[in-house]
């Protein structure tokens, strides 16, 4: 029998006693291996057809040797934690490239929480269920509800809906995509809006006489009252925000902005929580984006120091969204869109300025991220980089443009030539129930509703593609469910829509544009090393390789050989973040 078999078989009847890393004597280990898996290391070309079966990581949480068992058995020592993992698979900790800190985790732990609603029954159930539960608040708060729910006569939401629960209160509602509000009509009295309120850039809705209905798009600033939350609940919020993200597999993520005090996440950072690697953004104010970028500044200045947590992104919001017809299109809206004929919305910054703070900024040697939808947009946002990089020289640049809904290919190829990042949401990426039919395919027409979320044109270009769900947006983030999406552009997990599940990926009820599927590898690559291109950690994370962090997740199927319908229903067995098991259990059978 080789060492390394011994060694396996000391550490088996440990841990039939002990259900931690202790080793022998009770000491903790300096060293923990995994053996007897299939380790995807993300590592060269053939990856995904030549795994590892074995890794070594050391008291530092550094990966020490990765490879066949027999390549390993010499790092093994009596210190040694060693995991038989039994043939289950292994891939890098997983990186989440456009994320919103702490989620969902505000609205779960404390006001009305439609996440999970789609329609408008299960909608007023829970706010009815709240408010009953909560009848002595002065405001009511939520988030989540679904800008493709409609009534009975095909209409949107309106302040009727939310009156006749609570008309005295007032009552705000911000959708699952973040861009728009819902408001009773006590919350618009409140805010001081009626007929006469106007936005620059934004949506008001309103009826045939010219009154709100209650909903906002990207008009946020006409809500005069805004809820706090206290240290204790932030705190709360981002420790349950990152139990979340390792139960679903990630150790790293790109925040697109957070809505927790910064001192929060240095606060878990000096007391060892802060068990991910991040890098935060600050967003540029179109109307004084000169301050911005000293308050990203201040925010990087306030990051020295800090083990897990950098900060080398500026974000920008090019344009609004589809659903709330404030996306920037080259072509018109459709008629049913509501704004006429020639409607094809604004952009959010004028292109000169765009350029000159994108110059600015990079100069300093901050990265941009660019929320961009419309095709309009997009083309807007890549001049504005092209001028930037032009206007700085041959640099590092790892610029991004994420969403990335309606692209005119002229666009993708110049992304490519410029090395733009494309960060995609592939959640998105199917025709979603309670939704295509109600809004993209209603407000952009058919062929353009087709054609949306470009996938494998991106990949075909040559651009690194990132992944992420947009979180809260995609509420259940699980990195699993996009991949199957991407693979297959169609239904993903049936029991959360809801709906009937699929057999065939071809099964046209819920399939977008097939002809723009990814394969799984290019999935993977997404939510690892090219993630770890993304935030400028690929020397440290996103593969699995000698000197690089050990952060890995176990999982209890082979994805790379699974069928694509099934995707969805892998299970994270555990999480490790630097050597340290942070989810779930990393334990022989």
């Amino acid at each position: 029998m080789r060492k390394v078999k011994k060694t396996v078989a000391i550490a088996l009847m440990l841990a039939l006693i002990v259900a931690t890393f202790a080793a022998c004597g009770g000491s903790e280990p300096e060293k923990v291996a995994v053996t007897n898996g299939v380790i995807y290391t993300l590592e060269g070309d053939n990856w995904d057809t030549e795994p590892a079966s074995a890794m070594v990581i050391n008291a530092d949480g550094i990966i020490e040797a990765v490879g066949s068992d027999e390549d390993v058995e010499g790092f093994i020592d009596d210190n040694t934690k060693v995991v038989d993992l039994n043939g289950k698979t292994v891939l890098p900790g997983l990186i989440d490239s456009h994320v919103h800190p702490p989620g969902a985790l505000f609205t779960e732990l404390y006001n009305i929480d439609l996440y999970s609603t789609f329609n408008k029954e299960d909608t007023i159930a829970a706010i009815e269920e709240f408010v009953e539960e909560n009848p002595d608040l002065e405001i009511y708060w939520g988030s989540g509800f679904n800008m493709g729910m409609v009534d009975e006569n095909g209409d949107p939401p309106t302040k009727e809906w939310l009156d006749d629960i609570c008309p005295d209160v007032p009552m705000i509602l911000t959708s699952n995509d973040g861009h728009s509000d819902w408001l009773n009509s006590a919350a618009l009295e409140l805010c001081g809006i009626d007929e006469s309120t106007t936005h620059p850039t934004g949506n008001i809705h309103k009826d045939a006489d010219g009154n709100p209905t209650g909903l906002l798009t990207d008009a946020g600033s006409l809500i005069t009252v805004e809820q706090e939350f206290t240290a204790e609940q932030q705190k709360e919020a981002l420790t349950q925000f990152i139990k979340k993200m390792h139960d679903w597999g990630y150790t790293a993520f790109w925040s697109a902005g957070h809505s927790v005090d910064f001192d929060q996440f240095l606060a878990l950072e000096e007391e060892g929580a802060f068990t991910m690697h991040a890098n935060l953004s600050g967003r540029m104010n179109p109307d004084d984006w000169e301050k911005s970028i000293e308050d990203l500044d201040q925010l990087k200045a306030d990051a020295e120091g800090a083990e897990n947590i950098r900060v080398e992104t500026a974000k920008f919001f090019a344009d609004g969204v589809i659903e709330g017809v404030t996306g920037y299109l080259k072509e018109p809206y459709t008629e049913a869109a509501g704004h006429g004929s020639n409607y094809v919305s604004t952009p959010l910054w004028d292109e000169n300025d765009m350029k000159d703070a994108m110059i600015k900024l990079m100069e300093k040697g901050y990265d941009v991220h660019v929320h961009s939808i419309g095709d309009a947009a997009t083309e807007m946002t890549v001049n504005s980089i092209e001028a930037a990089q032009e206007a700085n020289g041959n640099k590092d640049y790892r610029n991004t443009i994420t969403h990335l809904q309606v692209v005119d290919d002229n666009d993708i190829q110049r992304m490519s030539e410029l090395n733009i990042i494309g960060a995609v949401q592939a959640f998105w990426h199917l025709k979603e129930p309670d939704w295509y039919d109600t809004v993209d395919e209603l407000v952009l027409g058919e062929e353009r509703a087709w054609n949306e979320y470009p996938l494998k044109s991106l990949f075909d270009a040559g651009i690194t593609v990132t992944a992420s769900g947009d979180y809260p947006v995609s509420p259940i983030n699980n990195p699993f469910w996009a991949i199957e999406a991407g693979v297959t552009r169609n239904l993903n997990n049936a029991d959360y829509y809801g709906v009937e599940d699929i057999t065939d990926m071809d099964d046209p009820t819920w399939l977008l544009n097939p002809d723009e599927r990814a394969t799984v590898k290019q999935m993977i690559e997404a939510y690892t090393i090219n993630g770890a291109y993304q935030m400028r950690s690929e020397d440290s994370i996103g593969s699995l390789a000698e000197g690089k962090f050990g952060d890995f997740i176990v999982i209890d199927q082979d994805i790379v050989n699974l069928d694509p319908l099934k995707i969805d229903g892998i299970k994270v067995l555990a999480t490790v973040f630097m050597g340290d098991v942070v989810s779930g259990e990393l334990t022989e059978e």
